[in-house]
């Protein structure tokens, strides 16, 4: 299968995904704690009064309601109809909600408007991430935010490397691109480094442009000693994250990368 993002192969993934999806996240530590994580830098970015965001790839609405619960109104782009079902059952009769039920790039966002956009691990699908960036950046008001969550190509790299698979990490690291599986479900998408991704922002024309890894000592340790470091002490191992988020030399070591700028407001 290709590696080449395709957006019927990624929706029918995460319709699969979609029954299981906050269970996962609730109860497996490294995925509890990189969103936890990314959305601390997220929430120290965001516009400090209520405003418009726009969250796309909103799943099952788990940044949306952190948003909401921030006084902010939301508008959520999903294509996955299961993921839409579970959001739905959430936030049905919210006022300051609104879900688009769309790919990202049919969806439909009075340009100029945003307060911020956040794409916290859907960037990455985009066939085009430099089209769809310009997307992101039309959509919100001059000084507004637009931050996004996307794959590490060198930290995939030194976990390939740690399993034993160099062919597979050298290709990975070659062609910037990955494969998420799940339940037999396969999608191909973008990985990037750090300076790519800055790379992408600059590109769209955004400014104060700034990057940091999250799940650094993934790549030093491996999962399983993270899991269980996590399990013994959660709060050190968080501690011990954010002071490493500070050091930008460690970024691509992130298993993630939150990467955020501004459009100029001249």
């Amino acid at each position: 299968m290709s590696t080449t993002p395709n957006a019927p192969e990624t929706v029918a993934l995460y319709d699969a995904f979609a029954a299981d999806y906050d269970r996962r996240f609730d109860s497996e530590p490294l995925r509890r704690i990189y969103e936890q994580l990314g959305w601390e830098r997220v929430a120290a970015l965001l516009p400090p009064e209520p405003d418009g965001i726009v969250d796309v790839g909103c799943g099952t609405g788990r940044t949306v309601e952190r948003l909401l619960s921030l006084g902010h109104s939301v508008t959520g782009i999903e294509p996955s109809g299961a993921m839409q079902e579970v959001l739905k059952a959430k936030l049905t009769g919210r006022a300051s909600f609104t879900l688009l039920p769309q790919t990202m790039e049919a969806a439909e966002i009075e340009p100029g408007r945003a307060g911020a956009v956040l794409a916290m691990g859907s960037l990455q699908y985009a066939p085009d991430p430099d089209a769809m960036m310009r997307r992101f950046v039309e959509w919100v008001r001059p000084g507004g935010l637009v931050c996004v969550m996307v794959d590490s190509s060198i930290a995939l790299t030194f976990e390939l490397l740690r399993l034993d698979r160099p062919d597979e990490a050298v290709l990975r690291l070659e062609e910037q691109r990955g494969v998420f599986t799940y339940a037999g479900r396969r999608s191909g998408l973008h990985l990037f480094d750090a300076d790519q991704i800055r790379g992408v922002l600059n590109r769209a024309g955004l400014v104060h442009i700034d990057a940091c890894g999250i799940l650094i000592s993934v790549s030093a340790l491996g999962r399983g000693p993270c899991e269980e470091a996590i399990r013994a002490d959660e709060a050190a191992f968080l501690a011990t994250e954010r002071r490493l988020q500070t050091f930008p030399a460690l970024a691509n070591a992130g298993k993630h990368l939150l990467a955020w700028g501004y459009r100029p407001k001249g």
